[in-house]
């Protein structure tokens, strides 16, 4: 994944302690179905959509990769309880943060802390995978989509949700010099790898303007918070609104992919 631990933990500390002083449960950005909700639900909102194309059964493993501090993987469990949802994490902080959250209940999510190009997980083993604003932080996302596939059952599903470029060559290059660790890729680079790593192209939706709408009302909820003085904190709450900016003038999209494993 080329990036170090000791960089993603760093900024995963700011990032928690954000959603802790906004009393959230998650890190992503959002859809927006109807106005005048909690930003939480919009984030809620945004899982549900990615996973509307697929069955979610008492039996099913369903894997959050990229899980976070544990939010919807905790949100599938509870909405749909399948036999097994399993939370993977690259970043060690969090995924001790998700599974303290758990700790002493039964039954439980569980969280797993690897990499997402070389899974500690059986092949043909899992029936739905999520992966919500992560993929963007994968230098080979070839390698991860072929991973997704060899643990994926027969006509598994891929739920994938992601900030896009139509320029990717352009955004490496403004990017080259900065430190984002953000490898945005385009909506017809995705579904170019999807069809090679051996997925079938079940929904696709351009979901810019819902997901801006919900990081807008998210950035004046969170302007509301407590926050300390700490600037870290601050630039990554700042960093919501340019998000929002840019998805709103389509200079990033966002789009959502839901793929079946042939």
């Amino acid at each position: 994944m080329h990036t170090s631990q000791e960089q993603l933990e760093a900024e995963y500390r700011v990032s928690w302690e954000l959603v802790q002083r906004a009393g959230l449960q998650a890190m992503n950005c959002g859809y927006m179905r109807v106005a005048g909700k909690p930003f939480h639900v919009y984030q809620q909102d945004l899982v549900w959509r990615l996973l509307e194309r697929s069955s979610i059964e008492p039996e099913s493993v369903v894997l959050d990769l990229g899980c976070g501090i544990g939010g919807p993987t905790t949100w599938i469990f509870e909405r749909f309880g399948p036999r097994l949802a399993v939370g993977v994490e690259y970043v060690g902080s969090t995924v001790r943060t998700a599974s303290d959250l758990w700790a002493g209940r039964s039954p439980r999510p569980h969280f797993v802390q690897a990499d997402a190009n070389r899974l500690p997980i059986e092949s043909g083993s899992v029936d739905v995978i999520l992966n919500c604003e992560s993929a963007l932080h994968y230098r080979d996302k070839h390698t991860f989509l072929r991973e997704c596939r060899r643990v994926l059952k027969p006509c598994g599903h891929l739920c994938l949700g992601d900030i896009t470029t139509r320029s990717p060559r352009v955004w490496a290059l403004l990017t080259r010099y900065a430190r984002p660790r953000v490898y945005l890729w385009s909506a017809k680079q995705y579904l170019a790898a999807f069809s090679a790593a051996g997925f079938e192209l079940l929904d696709h939706e351009e979901a810019s303007a819902r997901v801006a709408a919900a990081l807008r009302a998210g950035a004046r909820e969170i302007s509301a918070a407590d926050f300390p003085d700490v600037p870290d904190i601050r630039r990554r709450a700042s960093f919501l609104r340019v998000l929002e900016f840019l998805l709103h003038r389509r200079v990033l999209n966002y789009d959502l992919f839901t793929v079946r494993a042939h």
